[in-house]
């Protein structure tokens, strides 16, 4: 379950659901989950670790299941600013002290 973490790391950075299958020797393959359970995602392709990257209620999941043992991994979903898209003015700064 070493990469768990390492795909919640990088899946902060997605908007998708995905699953993501480790083969015996490293292969990486990424499919969607939809009506799969881990179990049979694993079998399905051959993979020694199956994992499935969610969001739900404002939380970013990972799960993982090898065979023998599962883990889940979960971290609140961080809201990004709106700033800098085409169109939009660009912030202000914030000025703190005494008014003129």
């Amino acid at each position: 379950m070493r990469h768990a973490e390492e795909i919640l790391e990088i899946a902060v950075r997605g908007e998708e659901t995905v699953a993501i299958l480790i083969d015996r020797q490293g292969g990486v393959r990424m499919v969607d989950p939809t009506g799969w359970s881990l179990a049979a995602l694993r079998q399905e392709y051959g993979a020694g670790y199956a994992y499935k990257v969610d969001r739900h209620a404002g939380m970013l999941r990972v799960e993982g299941w090898d065979g023998t043992q599962r883990c889940l991994l979960q971290r609140p979903i961080e809201r990004r600013a709106l700033v800098h898209l085409p169109g939009m003015p660009a912030p202000t700064p914030l000025r703190l002290g005494a008014a003129a």
